[in-house]
């Protein structure tokens, strides 16, 4: 616990270091959330032997980067959608040739060898497959960091802290409360620790956040008059949003990493973080919160 905590603090010192230089220059938390991206990227590479198909690994390696211009210089939300749209089209037809061209290999190799051709037929668009979901998960989710970087200086600030502080009340209070209470456990197949009151006690976390985030932006103005185009309900209905479905949004994400992990037989997708595992492990819930904070944000917000 004690390992888990001091690491905790020096990430969040990190974050928060890399927030500010945005009063320097977006660019510097561009750089960060895209070393998080290829660190995350990395992890499912290797926990789903993705490499063994190197030139698929390339190009799957290549859409971060892509994604984070498409954001810098692609303007509107709806430009940015296209383009993202676009972009995975261009890697699915990528990672389809790919994968025919190593099929074609591997039968000339066969046949060289005097072997006969076997059916593969429950091989067939294996690596197409992994590869379309290694770019949504976790790629393109952890890309709406490069959105929220974009959305302005003051505004950017707000998302950012409602992010990472709903994401982390969320874990202190399911974590510290179910602990305490425990209770019916609601999905020990995929995480048997996980509890209900764990989860309710969670969830008020996640609005305590972001009831004080609505005082200081909001009410107090204290980046500036950032919501004044929208009435007092609206206002309300947005950080009801990011709180609650943030919050269930984070525990979402935790299960879906626990179930792969789960698929994967795998404990941890790495060793990065003392006390923590890797960067997957961390990132899990914040992936599926930051994606929702960019939206509520696009449509209602901005």
């Amino acid at each position: 616990m004690l390992k888990r905590s001091i690491t905790g603090f020096f990430i969040l010192l990190l974050v928060a270091g890399f927030t500010a230089l945005r009063l320097v220059s977006e660019y510097f938390f561009d750089a960060f959330s895209l070393a998080i991206i290829y660190l995350a990227l990395t992890e499912v590479i290797v926990g789903n032997k993705f490499y063994k198909n190197i030139p698929a690994t390339i190009f799957v390696y290549l859409y971060p980067t892509a994604l984070m211009f498409v954001y810098i210089f692609g303007g509107s939300f709806s430009t940015i959608l296209l383009l993202q749209i676009a972009l995975l089209m261009i890697e699915f037809v990528l990672l389809m040739a790919c994968e025919l061209i190593q099929n074609a290999v591997e039968r000339v190799k066969s046949a060289k060898a005097g072997e006969e051709a076997t059916d593969k037929k429950d091989k067939l668009l294996q690596t197409t497959q992994k590869g379309m979901q290694i770019l949504v998960y976790p790629v393109t989710l952890l890309g709406f960091l490069f959105g929220i970087n974009h959305m302005g200086l003051n505004l950017g600030f707000v998302a950012i802290i409602l992010i990472f502080a709903v994401t982390m009340a969320t874990d202190v209070f399911a974590f510290i409360f179910g602990s305490l209470i425990k209770g019916p456990k609601f999905a020990p197949e995929i995480s048997p620790y996980k509890t209900l009151s764990g989860s309710l006690f969670g969830a008020l976390g996640g609005l305590i956040c972001a009831a004080i985030g609505y005082v200081l932006f909001v009410h107090l103005g204290l980046l500036g008059d950032l919501f004044c185009q929208n009435s007092l309900t609206a206002n309300i209905i947005v950080f009801i949003i990011v709180g609650l479905v943030g919050t269930y949004m984070t525990q979402f994400g935790d299960l879906v990493e626990s179930a792969y992990k789960r698929r994967l037989g795998i404990k941890d997708f790495g060793h990065l973080l003392p006390g923590h595992g890797g960067i997957m492990d961390r990132v899990d819930g914040l992936m599926f919160t930051t994606a929702l904070v960019y939206v509520v944000f696009a449509l209602l917000v901005l």
